[in-house]
């Protein structure tokens, strides 16, 4: 037999299904045959990502009970351990045979905190921040990595600094003063006064926030809350604060002189509410309050919105300048632009789409179609009588001048004959 032939070799399991199926033996023996081969073996366990196979083999099947050592890698506390192939043709466990290696325990830089996120073993990492007010110098972040034969983290700690300001602008007719004139950081006050007389009298006045602190808006780069305040001549204005949706008609100016007036008017499509024009008043005062603009041009929709959709969203009411869009629900078609926008008089542009019923849409295209084939047809019919009319007009004038034709041709027939008769009767005499 072919088997007897290979039983030198080491039988693969493959072959002697086929070679036993061909050969007509049963199923149960062939069960049993093969079952060393299918249930006494483990296959090549798979690679451990925290150790190493200490002794390197090509098999790919293992018997049971065969066990294979391994150490784990750096990174990972040193030792040997071993996995055995079980009697169900599994390995026994690997699982946390190797315990990684842990960095030193890091500590809160100076004004900034670390945050351990999970651990500080072999290949965790952890995340630096400073307070608020200070900024981070140096990285954000380290991981423990292997060093030799330890673990160390991967970058040194960063430290925290103030977060600096620079100085603070001067202003014409005054200075600030503070606790310090050339080193400024985060938290740190300013405050702005004008100048006076020998005899202390004010001469200007403090117009705007007296006092800035300086702050910052990216947790790097310091800077003040606002602009500096100005000193301005006694009875004088700065120019009105900035109104919404408004316009000055009046001259802009740096300054304004008492009871100096200015006018504003709302944008398009706005209403104002308040005076329309304010006064300059001592202490840098604008009498009465200003003015405010808000949107008070209003479009409509129709009542009757029927073929558009519901679920669109629409408004029963829209301002200046805001836009609808509109369309048709199955069965219409829309008649116009899909957007329009309110304009400041109250109308749309352009103006609203309507939605048509798809049958009477279809109704009026075949009248107007049928209307087009009624008068090619009245043209088609008139031209066929005009052409049979020039027609017989011509067959008769054809007839008229064959008559005449045939009328000729016999008068002359008769003078032939007639010439001939004569010229026979001369003969004779």
């Amino acid at each position: 037999m072919e088997v007897s032939s290979r039983s030198s070799e080491p039988l693969d399991p493959v072959w002697l299904l086929v070679a036993f199926g061909r050969g007509g033996v049963k199923l149960e023996v062939l069960l049993l045959f093969l079952l060393p081969f299918t249930l006494g073996h483990c296959p090549a366990p798979s690679q451990l990502p925290s150790a190493k196979p200490i002794n390197l083999t090509d098999e790919s099947m293992f018997p049971i009970g065969t066990y294979l050592l391994y150490e784990c890698l750096p990174g990972y506390i040193k030792r040997q351990f071993s996995i055995t192939c079980k009697q169900d043709s599994t390995w026994t466990s690997a699982e946390d045979k190797c315990i990684r290696k842990q960095c030193k325990t890091p500590s809160d830089p100076e004004n900034g905190l670390v945050h351990v996120h999970t651990g500080i073993q072999f290949g965790s990492r952890i995340n630096y921040t400073c307070n608020q007010g200070y900024r981070l110098i140096g990285s954000s972040s380290a991981v423990c990595v292997i060093t030799d034969q330890s673990v160390d983290w991967d970058t040194e700690a960063p430290i925290c600094e103030w977060i600096p300001c620079e100085i603070p602008p001067g202003i014409p007719n005054g200075d600030f003063f503070s606790s310090t004139r050339e080193d400024f950081h985060y938290g740190m006050v300013v405050t702005y006064r004008c100048n006076t007389d020998a005899r202390g009298k004010a001469l200007f006045n403090l117009v705007g926030e007296p006092s800035l602190y300086c702050t910052s808006n990216d947790g790097e780069i310091g800077v003040w809350s606002g602009p500096p305040p100005q000193c301005i001549e006694l009875n004088k204005c700065t120019p009105p604060p900035y109104v919404e949706n408004a316009v000055m008609l009046s001259e802009n100016r740096s300054l304004f002189s008492l009871r100096d007036i200015v006018e504003f008017r709302c944008h398009p499509g706005f209403i104002m509410k308040g005076a329309s024009s304010v006064h300059c008043q001592s202490l840098n005062k604008w009498e009465p309050e200003l003015p405010s603009c808000f949107k008070g041009v209003i479009c409509r929709l129709p009542q009757e919105m029927s073929g558009f959709q519901k679920g669109l969203g629409m408004k029963k009411e829209y301002y200046y300048g805001e836009n609808v869009t509109l369309e048709c629900e199955d069965g219409y078609t829309l008649e116009g632009s899909s957007q329009s926008q309110c304009q400041s008089d109250g109308s749309w542009n352009p103006l609203l789409a309507k939605c048509v019923s798809r049958s009477i849409s279809g109704l009026i295209v075949g009248i107007f179609i049928g209307i087009i084939v009624f008068i090619l047809v009245i043209i088609v019919f008139i031209w066929m009588i005009l052409k049979y009319k020039k027609r017989n007009t011509t067959d008769e004038k054809y007839k008229e001048v064959g008559i005449h034709l045939n009328y000729k041709e016999d008068s002359c027939v008769r003078l032939q004959s007639l010439l001939t008769s004569q010229e026979n009767s001369r003969t004779r005499f």
